[in-house]
């Protein structure tokens, strides 16, 4: 049997379009912006929750896997460059590599980790349920799409927090978002760090939607192990995933 595997572009084009109503799996033409040669077999997952990070090492991919076992999702699907994985040493069990990814399994999510830069997202026949997929940083075509709930994460800086409040600003208001906000020091926000909160954050949250997640000292020195993540992670986790739902 021939899997299809599409690429993140792809994946995202054919949600747009299925939530524009353009696109179906009944045998009706296919919407334009999926390649005729995959058009017949591709299929969406059948819920999508993605994670991005406004930069490199606020915790996107630690707050991706927290999420994905809070919400008992199917698969995690971390688009991080080969070599670059916050993933690696998370699998309990590793199943081996399939059509340019490393396979392994933690409890009942399995984790996708790229091993090859020219691999495209294996179909969602692959995992039946939910997936999540970490995108890393935040790519300059997001604004155009509808990447189902959205669960944004910037770290506890004035810097960080400031580019959380750009990227939102750049976001069309039909998309869902769970902003996050992670190593916050205590059980409120720095007053620096408080005092710069834009429009769009502070709406999340007056919303209930933003989320603090504490800092975990021994995730920022070992990373992620086969170990439990914190319980104070995990706790943080439960919040956002009932956050996604509410928005799903």
């Amino acid at each position: 049997m021939t899997v299809t595997g599409f690429s993140l572009a792809e994946l995202r084009a054919a949600y747009a379009a299925l939530q524009e109503g353009t696109f179906t799996t009944t045998g009706s033409e296919p919407a334009a912006t999926i390649p005729a040669d995959r058009a017949a077999t591709s299929t969406l997952p059948p819920a999508v929750v993605a994670v991005v990070g406004v930069a490199g090492g606020v915790g996107a991919t630690v707050v991706a896997l927290a999420v994905a076992e809070a919400l008992g999702a199917s698969r995690l699907v971390e688009f991080s460059a080969p070599g670059l994985s916050g993933l690696a040493a998370a699998s309990s069990v590793e199943l081996g590599t399939r059509q340019g990814w490393i396979i392994g399994s933690r409890g009942g999510v399995q984790l996708q980790r790229l091993a090859s830069s020219d691999a495209v997202m294996l179909a969602a026949s692959e995992a039946d349920g939910l997936t999540v997929m970490d995108l890393g940083l935040w790519p300059d075509d997001l604004a155009g799409t509808r990447p189902g709930v959205l669960v944004a994460v910037a770290a506890c800086s004035v810097p960080s927090v400031r580019r959380l409040e750009a990227r939102l600003d750049q976001l069309k208001s039909s998309v869902q978002v769970v902003p996050v906000i992670t190593a916050v020091p205590g059980r409120s926000l720095p007053k620096p760090v408080g005092g710069v909160l834009g429009p769009s954050i502070r709406r999340s949250a007056a919303a209930g939607r933003l989320v603090l997640v504490p800092e975990c000292s021994s995730l920022r020195v070992g990373g992620v192990t086969v170990d439990p993540l914190p319980r104070r992670l995990q706790s943080a986790a439960g919040v956002i995933a009932s956050r996604v739902k509410e928005l799903s």
